[in-house]
């Protein structure tokens, strides 16, 4: 049985965090992205009920999970683990139908972003062209490895309690 919370806190993320993964365990999705980007996957702060949602589209699943706490720092080093990141605020879209079932488009939608991606890297050259800050990159990642993952990820976005 469901039990439902009576709780007056809604919300949803006011930016996403957009991880680009270098690597899948699929060969055939290694085959397919032929790129430097094989999935991508995103999670956002959602501050009224002070809670992390995690989205992540495959093929065989889609994962939606709300966490907060240790859950939601584990979670975010899974995401944010060999991945570039790319933080950007829902956008309205003009399309209203999203074609494909697999990551690129489904994120595509969540975020707005107009274009023809089909693939992870072509997905991230859209976004940067309509205005998603690079938060963590292959580039930059040097500088920034005192700081961890975590902070790269949520600067600006919410804080883990």
């Amino acid at each position: 049985m469901i039990a439902l919370v009576r709780n007056s806190a809604a919300g949803k993320p006011a930016r996403w965090v957009l991880a680009f993964q270098r690597a899948t365990e699929s060969r055939i999705i290694d085959w397919l992205a032929c790129g430097t980007y094989k999935h991508v996957m995103a999670f956002g702060y959602v501050a009224e009920v002070d809670h992390w949602l995690f989205l992540d589209w495959r093929f065989s699943t889609v994962d939606v999970i709300v966490a907060r706490g240790a859950a939601a720092t584990r979670l975010t080093d899974y995401y944010t683990r060999d991945a570039d990141l790319l933080g950007m605020a829902p956008r309205k879209s003009g399309h209203g139908i999203r074609l494909g079932l697999w990551c690129v488009p489904a994120i595509k939608h969540l975020v707005g972003i107009e274009g023809s991606a089909l693939r992870p890297d072509a997905l991230w050259r859209d976004c940067i062209r309509q205005g998603a800050e690079i938060l963590s990159h292959e580039d930059t990642r040097a500088a920034d490895r005192t700081a961890g993952p975590d902070a790269v990820a949520t600067a600006g976005a919410g804080q883990h309690r």
